[in-house]
């Protein structure tokens, strides 16, 4: 018994001193976000000094990652695993911020908790796969095709995230306004279909910028609203 109540204490004070302190989650959001747009642009300038050149229309995310398409793959990759695990303190955070403990758990309340543990474990689900993504790149993709399933896994966690959390924000009160949460529902979800419709570079990245949208003024709120002592 006493080993156990160590363990629930352990975890206690993993998830309350470090997972959704105010302080970690203010670095999780900032360096998250500033890492991946780094390797973002950083990736497609550097994109560019390829012989057969890169843009949007001809080329997809990952391309940044192979050395067919750019002659240093690397901040892609390294883009793709360090903001996976930055982000993970900010994602706690988003669950405990939009679903907080109440008082008394109504049936309405109930909803908003399942909704939120689904918006929770989807984006863990799709973040896992962007680590993967920077693990089995282009060039590493074995013969089971790893970076291509994982692609899929980023992309199918991300937008279904955006769903759940999407309807937690428009039916009850947060402070993310209500039209993005509408946002949230309509737009991700549509990027995905015509991705799945239309498999080209140009609606993957459509795709990825329709997440961007509202993944970003969503952690920016989340960050202002923090209480730092």
């Amino acid at each position: 018994m006493g080993s156990y109540d160590s363990i629930i204490k352990w975890k206690s004070h993993i998830y309350d001193d470090f997972l959704i302190n105010p302080k970690v989650v203010r670095y999780s959001i900032i360096s998250s976000l500033i890492t991946f747009i780094s390797a973002i642009i950083i990736g497609y300038v550097v994109a560019q000094f390829d012989p057969d050149g890169y843009n949007i229309f001809d080329n997809y995310i990952s391309d940044m990652g192979s050395f067919e398409h750019t002659p240093l793959p690397y901040f892609l990759d390294y883009g793709a695993i360090i903001t996976s695990i930055l982000i993970i303190p900010a994602i706690y955070h988003i669950e405990q911020k939009l679903a907080p403990d109440p008082i008394e758990i109504t049936n309405f309340e109930r909803m908003k908790y399942r909704l939120s543990g689904l918006g929770c474990f989807f984006m863990f689900f799709g973040f896992f796969g962007f680590f993967m993504v920077g693990v089995f790149s282009e060039d590493r993709t074995t013969s089971l095709g790893l970076h291509f399933l994982f692609s899929h896994v980023v992309f199918s966690g991300i937008v279904f995230s955006s769903l759940f959390y999407g309807l937690l924000i428009l039916f009850y009160k947060t402070e993310i306004p209500r039209l993005l949460g509408l946002y949230m529902i309509i737009f991700p979800f549509t990027s995905g279909v015509l991705m799945l419709i239309h498999y080209t570079p140009i609606y993957e990245w459509l795709m990825l910028f329709s997440l961007l949208i509202w993944m970003i003024p969503v952690f920016l709120i989340l960050l202002k609203d923090l209480k730092i002592e």
